[in-house]
């Protein structure tokens, strides 16, 4: 008798477009059942919420927040297309259609940590989780919900990119090579064990937009290859396909959230995203 799926419970953040790459590609994955989907909603519009949105814009820059608004306005436009047509249908699909579609319970999540996202959880009886770009910390009340461990598909090569937007933060530093890394979850950020690594040429017209969609596509085949693994009852490690040989690959590294300045900088250098990228992931073309 072959083995039962793993339940699986993913988070994704609202609105990102890597989150929503690597949710198709796990429905695909046998040894896997998705059981449950937490969504993280961006700040709330609420009179404490519009306090955190000043914040954060006064933080980030108008332009980036320009940018980023459009970016989502693109990606909405997308989705909505593939929606609406029916020979797109087998194009990527946002996640809450995904749920919609399946039956499968979702919760919009201000606080992956708070007593509701946490009763939630505990609810679908996962084996595992699945952070897919997740915009959130996970505290340890939250990691110990699901007996094997919580996975993290990070969009950087670990230890060298910890933190957040690593996509961004690797051109920024103007480097020929980026990374995505798998790993286990701990109460560190981007500290837990990793299980498998992956690097790849930045091409000369890269866009963050287009680094971030090969770290997702790159990511959930080293997680489809984890699954297989484990659903074997074999170690979950995979050998990296390597960094550029030198000392400073395997050197630990934080970047915090980027700020106006190091906006500022990147768009002197390099365009936000591509609208021909976006719609070719969304609706032209097949992602692989």
């Amino acid at each position: 008798m072959k083995n039962k799926p793993f339940k699986v419970v993913v988070l994704y953040s609202a609105g990102h477009l890597g989150s929503a790459l690597i949710i198709n590609k796990m429905l695909s994955m046998p040894e896997i059942e998705v059981v449950g989907v937490v969504k993280a909603q961006p700040l709330p519009m609420t009179f404490k919420g519009r306090a955190k949105v000043r914040q954060h814009l006064n933080k980030v820059g108008w332009r980036f927040a320009w940018l980023l608004l459009w970016q989502r306005a693109i990606q909405a436009f997308g989705f909505a297309v593939t929606l609406i047509f029916p020979f797109l249908r087998r194009r990527l699909r946002p996640a809450w259609k995904i749920a919609a579609e399946l039956n499968i319970p979702i919760l919009k999540c201000q606080n992956i940590n708070d007593d509701h996202a946490l009763s939630f959880i505990k609810s679908c009886q996962p084996d595992l989780l699945v952070s897919a770009y997740f915009s959130q910390i996970l505290k340890k009340p939250v990691i110990d919900t699901a007996p094997m461990g919580v996975l993290n598909v990070h969009p950087g090569w670990l230890p060298s990119y910890q933190g957040a937007m690593a996509y961004f933060w690797v051109l920024k530093n103007q480097s020929d090579r980026a990374g995505v890394t798998v790993h286990w979850i701990d109460e560190g950020i981007d500290t837990g064990e990793i299980l498998a690594r992956k690097s790849f040429l930045i091409k000369a017209n890269a866009t963050q937009e287009t680094v971030l969609m090969t770290t997702a596509v790159m990511g959930a085949s080293l997680l489809r290859r984890i699954f297989r693994r484990l659903h074997a009852g074999q170690a979950p490690h995979i050998s990296p396909t390597a960094w550029v040989e030198n000392e400073h690959a395997e050197k630990a590294a934080y970047y915090s959230m980027p700020g106006r300045k190091d906006f500022k900088g990147y768009f002197k250098q390099r365009r936000f995203f591509k609208i021909r990228n976006i719609l070719g992931v969304l609706v032209f073309k097949k992602f692989r």
